[in-house]
């Protein structure tokens, strides 16, 4: 069921909390009418397309858990950011970012295209930092965000003092970047930046969608989760390992999880983000296939 955020604003909560596959959307009624991140509840979003015509769907970045039900809508115009465009007009792109190669790379094209009704679609307007959105009397300032994708952007409504966090939802798992563009450093530079705004609502994608006032606190304990898997990887690494033992580690997920190929996969395209990351700054060195600690740096 929608929920008023603000005036001409309604939250539409995913279901199971906005959990992966699903995520929450924002419907906005002004003189356009837009759908943010449409993955929501898939019944009421069958409702908005029967009753009113959406003249664009915005989307925060390309993942499948934001743009699934974006089919509900064709005649309406795809809005989304310039680098995550290509991903969203070709689906080899797409896997191109995942990173899929193989059979999995096959499976996975046809899980996006039965399961998650993949279209290639042209993207009508390519979004990029400080654009204005005008829908007519309200606006919308794009954020840009990088690191969780390269093109992920959040959005702000400056008369409204809200801000669409999309994927920097403040969840206890933590931040995600293990797409072929993610980056580790730019994702902690995006949510400080979005917690040195203040006095605002907030809605983000997944989990508890609304916070108010404040995030530092929530952004702080968000990025710690970064810290403590690059703790978990380096205590680790006191011995060689190969990628294989450190995927079996399960840092990212904790436990055996199903389907397993798919936290396998996921696993493994973390945590070789991390491996990049500590081989950039010397904290450990990778000799005969194997990843070893070599020293922290200095302060």
């Amino acid at each position: 069921m929608p929920e008023k955020i603000r005036e001409q604003i309604y939250l539409l909560p995913g279901l199971n909390r906005g959990k992966y596959p699903y995520c929450h959307s924002l419907l906005v009624e002004d003189e356009l009418t837009v759908l943010i991140d449409p993955a929501s509840d898939p019944e009421e979003l069958k409702k908005i397309a029967a009753r009113k015509k959406v003249d664009a769907i915005i989307l925060s970045h390309y993942h499948e858990d934001h743009f699934w039900f974006s089919y509900l809508f064709p005649q309406a115009e795809l809005w989304t950011p310039e680098p995550d465009a290509p991903a969203l007009e070709s689906l080899d792109r797409l896997l191109d970012e995942y990173r899929m190669q193989g059979e999995r790379r096959e499976i996975w094209r046809k899980i996006l295209i039965e399961q998650y009704h993949y279209q290639a679609r042209p993207v009508s307007r390519r979004l990029k930092e400080g654009d204005r959105i005008s829908l007519g009397k309200m606006n919308i300032v794009v954020l840009h965000t990088p690191g969780h994708t390269p093109g992920h952007c959040c959005f702000h409504f400056p008369d409204q003092g809200l801000i669409y966090l999309a994927d920097i939802d403040l969840s206890r798992f933590g931040p995600w970047y293990g797409d072929r563009g993610s980056d580790i450093d730019q994702t902690i530079k995006s949510v400080k930046r979005m917690a040195g705004l203040i006095d605002q609502t907030w809605i983000a994608s997944h989990e508890q969608a609304v916070f108010e006032g404040n995030i530092e606190k929530e952004a702080q304990q968000y990025l710690s989760v970064i810290k403590q898997r690059e703790d978990q990887l380096c205590a680790l690494l006191k011995e060689p390992k190969t990628i294989e033992e450190i995927v079996a580690a399960r840092i990212i997920y904790k436990k055996p999880r199903e389907p397993k190929d798919f936290y396998e996969f996921g696993e493994w395209s973390m945590i070789t983000k991390h491996l990049e990351r500590l081989l950039k700054s010397g904290q450990i060195v990778r000799e005969s296939g194997k990843y070893l600690f070599a020293r922290s740096l200095s302060a």
